[in-house]
């Protein structure tokens, strides 16, 4: 599959499912619709992936491996913690960008979609933690809170995005992504 990633019709029909998978879920697409919009015929499809799931998984390794990519990056950078967790922040709203409940739905009932985004939260929670012991360390950030602590809030705002009368409350799932880490990193208390 590697080979064909440089193709014309490869990259039609990869952003064509990208879109409408953002959009509709992937359960709500087919395979013809995706090649109507893409231009391309069913045979050309199945010369580039064997099935749609392997197409949504390619589309998902792809976006979580630019992820950890782009989190280690800011990590690593000589931005102030401040920033740093702002531009975190912002990673993670760019990533859900336009995403559908629908979408975020059918990653976690589709098994092998679980599985690659269970394996990217694993490194990019490796990241996290990282990055919070040293800013510990270095006294950028406070003391007395415990990483377990932030971790598990983090799991709970996980948790959140799977509650879908929570969801039906914001306008986009990113929206809420947003509250969430706004709340866990600013707390209930206005700026004085």
């Amino acid at each position: 599959m590697e080979k064909y990633k440089k193709s014309a019709k490869y990259q039609d029909i990869y952003l064509t499912a990208k879109k409408l998978f953002w959009k509709y879920g992937i359960k709500k697409v087919s395979i013809k619709k995706i090649c109507k919009e893409a231009g391309a015929s069913k045979m050309t499809f199945y010369k580039f992936f064997p099935n749609k799931i392997e197409l949504a998984k390619n589309i998902l390794k792809d976006i979580v491996d630019d992820a950890i990519i782009k989190s280690d990056k800011i990590v690593n950078s000589n931005l102030l913690f401040q920033e740093k967790v702002i531009e975190l922040i912002n990673l993670k709203l760019q990533g859900v960008k336009d995403i559908s409940i629908e979408f975020i739905t059918d990653i976690y009932k589709i098994e092998d979609l679980q599985a690659i985004m269970n394996k990217s939260n694993q490194k990019l929670l490796n990241i996290f933690v990282n990055f919070l012991k040293d800013s510990q360390e270095k006294e950028m950030m406070r003391q007395d809170i415990k990483i377990d602590f932030i971790l598990s809030l983090l799991n709970q705002m996980t948790l959140m995005m799977e509650d879908k009368q929570l969801l039906a409350k914001y306008d986009k799932p990113e929206d809420l992504i947003l509250e969430a880490m706004n709340f866990l990193f600013y707390g209930l208390l206005t700026e004085k």
